[in-house]
């Protein structure tokens, strides 16, 4: 790097479950966050990753963007890694990149800007005065937008050392936060080692000098029987230091090669238990491969490359790593076979969005203004409704024998036997910003962003009652960023990456478990009173997971395609989760 860096790392305290720290090393800067369900030390799993990028940077030989994209990829998919920063420098040019939920804020002549944020990779030049602040969106969501501006614009290092630390360390939400500032101050001046002035002019090598000269008048005084005598002591003496410093290591190198003989043994041995558990206890099972691999990691770290050590650690270390797969059940999917087109229905047909009660599927086609059917155990599809009904159309649902589709004028019921349409709720002046509609035992919801607020209506004898507010009096609750629902006796919607429950017009609490991974982004979710568990879209990491209903984690399937999924629909009772790409829907089997 051409330019002099001044670096300034402050991390709140860490606690079981959470660890944030920075790393500077040579042309390498580094900040991470971890979050654990508490089973390992989030401090020991913290230095792991740093350990793990260290060790991968030391391969590296040219100092680019796919250098860094190199670093991400030994560290992304770790469950716990929730934030990680890596930043490289290359003469003026900084490459960085993000895993996880961060970003990198350059201050540049009083522009304020981000120059990366997850899931991206950039590079550029860097000039005199630049302030770049590495942290991860969760210190935003702590500290808000305007104490975030000041720390960017803070000009002196040791004040934004002070001020922000005092403030993460009196907050109890920071724990395991980090924030990296880097100050570039100039060009680097060229380094003279004037070496011979300094040992000249050192008292201890004047004083060395001076032993050696009165040792030299003393021996030359001596007889020659008196030389010799003075030399096979000398020699003695010699060996015998010699003798005592290679007993000495020799002792410390038996020490240690009997501590990692002990480590790995412990090693084995959870290794071995976490795969009797991998049916009976997954969770457990998890825990103890991550105990084992974090443990791998820091002696692979101490072991010298190439060595005999060094291969059976990493040997172990790449068996630890593929039976996590298996513990976290883990499906990478290279083919989903197509289960139905719904050109089939009508040529040149679309599907934008599509709902299920059972076996029943209704998908809307907004381009061609349309309802369709398809029974997914018979693969029997028809034409339900058209402009008349559908009109500006954009949410449908389905319960029993009808179909549900908000428009312009309100809700229209479909008979789908019949296949006849009436309006059976027109448009209330109460709505707002209406993003999803479900029907549950025979009634509608309506999840209202605008309004934070979830309609119900009841249905009866002659239709539906009018509107009312499913959400009891006096629970708080923000429904300004979701855009999913999905009912099984509670309602569930979803948003960024949060999930909110709610039974009997109640928040009841939810939560992951046995899971620390990041979900960046929920782009759908799917659950019903006949299934089990929940299972959540993330586009970003191209993957479906699944919880059970608890908030524990059971598994995830990953393929490519998911990256651009329209929606996802889980079928337990016919063991498949319908995916909607491109006016396709493809079945996953349920493992």
């Amino acid at each position: 790097m051409n330019y002099q860096l001044q670096s300034a790392k402050i991390t709140s305290p860490s606690s079981d479950r959470f660890w944030g720290g920075c790393l500077v090393h040579e042309d390498l800067v580094v900040l991470a966050e971890i979050e654990t369900n508490g089973g390992t030390q989030a401090s020991h799993l913290g230095k792991s990753v740093f350990d793990q990028i260290l060790r991968k940077y030391e391969e590296i030989s040219v100092i680019d963007k796919n250098a860094v994209k190199i670093l991400l990829s030994e560290i992304t998919g770790l469950p716990h890694l929730k934030t990680a920063i890596i930043g490289l420098f290359s003469e003026n040019q900084i490459y960085l990149g993000c895993a996880g939920r961060g970003q990198v804020v350059l201050y540049r002549a009083a522009d304020v800007g981000t120059v990366v944020s997850g899931g991206f990779i950039s590079s550029g030049e860097i000039i005199p005065n630049d302030r770049l602040v590495f942290h991860s969106d969760r210190l935003a969501g702590i500290l808000g937008n305007e104490a975030l501006a000041k720390i960017y614009k803070t000009d002196k290092l040791d004040v934004l050392e002070e001020e922000l630390a005092a403030g993460l360390s009196s907050d109890q939400k920071s724990k395991g936060c980090a924030v990296l500032a880097l100050f570039v101050t100039g060009k680097k001046a060229a380094i003279k080692y004037p070496f011979t002035d300094r040992i000249k002019s050192s008292t201890f090598f004047a004083k060395l000098n001076n032993l050696n000269s009165a040792f030299q008048s003393y021996f030359y005084t001596k007889t020659k029987r008196q030389k010799i005598t003075l030399f096979l002591l000398a020699l003695l003496l010699f060996f015998f230091i010699i003798n005592t410093a290679a007993r000495y290591f020799q002792k410390i190198n038996s020490q240690k090669e009997k501590q990692a003989i002990q480590s790995l043994e412990i090693v084995k041995s959870q290794y071995e238990e976490a795969q009797n558990l991998l049916e009976l206890n997954p969770v457990r099972s998890r825990q103890l491969l991550g105990q084992a691999k974090f443990t791998v990691s820091q002696m692979l770290a101490g072991s010298k490359k190439n060595s005999r050590e060094y291969k059976t650690l990493f040997e172990m270390f790449e068996k630890i790593a593929e039976t996590e797969i298996s513990a976290y059940q883990i499906y990478k999917l290279t083919a989903v076979p197509l289960f139905f087109d719904v050109s089939l229905i009508k040529s040149e047909a679309a599907a934008n969005s599509i709902s299920s009660y059972q076996n029943s599927k209704v998908i809307l086609d907004r381009q061609n203004q349309a309802v369709y059917f398809l029974d997914t155990s018979q693969k029997q599809s028809s034409i339900l409704a058209g402009s008349d009904t559908v009109k500006n159309g954009k949410i449908i649902t389905n319960h029993g024998n009808f179909a549900y589709i908000l428009n312009e004028d309100g809700i229209y019921s479909i008979d789908i036997e019949k296949k006849s349409a009436d309006l059976v709720i027109p448009k209330d002046a109460g709505w707002g910003d209406i993003a999803a509609i479900n029907a549950f035992a025979g009634n509608l919801y309506l999840l209202d962003r605008k309004n934070n607020a979830i309609w119900k209506y009841v249905a009866t004898e002659n239709g539906f009652s009018s509107l009312r507010s499913y959400v009891n009096q006096g629970v708080t609750v923000d429904l300004s960023n979701m855009d999913n629902m999905a009912i099984d006796g509670s309602i569930w919607v979803s948003g960024n990456e949060d999930i909110i429950k709610f039974t009997g017009g109640n928040r009841e609490h939810f939560a992951y478990q046995g899971f620390a991974d990041t979900i960046t982004k929920i782009d759908n979710i799917s659950t019903g009173d006949g299934e089990k568990n929940i299972y959540i879209l993330d586009k970003s990491l191209k993957r479906i997971i699944v919880f059970d209903k608890d908030g524990l984690y059971k598994s995830q399937y990953q393929w490519e395609q998911l990256g651009i999924a329209q929606a996802i629909i889980a079928s337990e009772s016919e063991a498949k989760i319908f995916v909607l790409i491109d006016n396709k829907i493809y079945a996953i089997d349920i493992k």
